[in-house]
Order: structure tokens, then sequence, then C-alpha cells
């Protein structure tokens, strides 16, 4: 039996008033150009909580809040199986910067349509888009 790696994916749901935080990937990363919600890979020893919140910290210069988990779900990118999580968060200081995207917005739920997300994110922003709320799954 072949054991497959699997890499656990982080991100957050971040609303501020009628508002979502959604992060334009840089040039030269994998689904370049792509819409996302911010987030990222779990390193060794830290918990998925854990992983957020240091991912939004460096990408973002925000420290934020977790409050539950919106969606799990798995996807294959090529050969490579990862393991995402979704969670609804919040800011709780600093302002959002940009380091690492080549676009950062806030947009309504309905607009979130307008968008073309990384496959991943696609059922997530589609079911926001729907006004399905920001709650657990």
């Amino acid at each position: 039996m072949k054991i497959i790696n699997v890499t656990n994916v982080t991100a957050a749901i971040i609303q501020q008033g009628d508002k979502i935080l959604i992060c334009r990937r840089a040039e030269g990363d994998s689904c370049s150009g792509l819409w996302e919600f911010p987030g990222g890979k779990q390193e060794e020893n830290e918990t998925l909580e854990e992983c957020l919140i240091r991912e939004c910290r460096e990408e973002l210069g925000l420290r934020i809040k977790i409050k539950d988990v919106y969606l799990k779900k798995s996807w294959r990118y090529g050969k490579k199986e990862m393991e995402f999580t979704f969670f609804n968060a919040e800011i709780i200081d600093g302002e959002v910067k940009m380091k690492v995207h080549q676009d950062i917005k806030w947009v309504m739920a309905d607009e979130l349509s307008n968008y073309i997300f990384c496959p991943a994110d696609v059922e997530v922003a589609e079911r926001l888009g729907q006004g399905n709320e920001l709650s657990k799954v």
C-alpha cells in the first residue's frame, strides 16, 4: 500500500462589516494570479490554528482570532494531496499589509463570483456568495 503524504493547509474567512478579505496570489506562485482566502501550509509541530495565526501575521501583518471551522475539504494538485481547513476568523490587531500577494481586496459576498479563485477555494467562495452564513461545518 502506497503511503500518501498529505499537506495540511489553512485559510481564513475574515469578515469586516459586510465585506470579506480575499488575496490574489503573486506571479510565480502556484495558482499565480488567482484569488484565495489568506492562509498557508502547516509547519511541523504547529496546530492548524497556530498555522493560520502565523500565516496571517507573516503575509498580511494581522493578528487574528479564530472562531470556528467553516469547511474542511481534500484537494489534489497534480500528485500533491492537500487537506484544507477554512476557519472563520476576525482581526484583533493590525492593518492589512500586502507582503506576498499581488492584490488584496475587501469584497461583498455576492461579488465573490466576479473573481477567479484557486480551485480549492472555489466551493467556499460559491457558498459564501450564495449567502451561506459564516457558521460551523
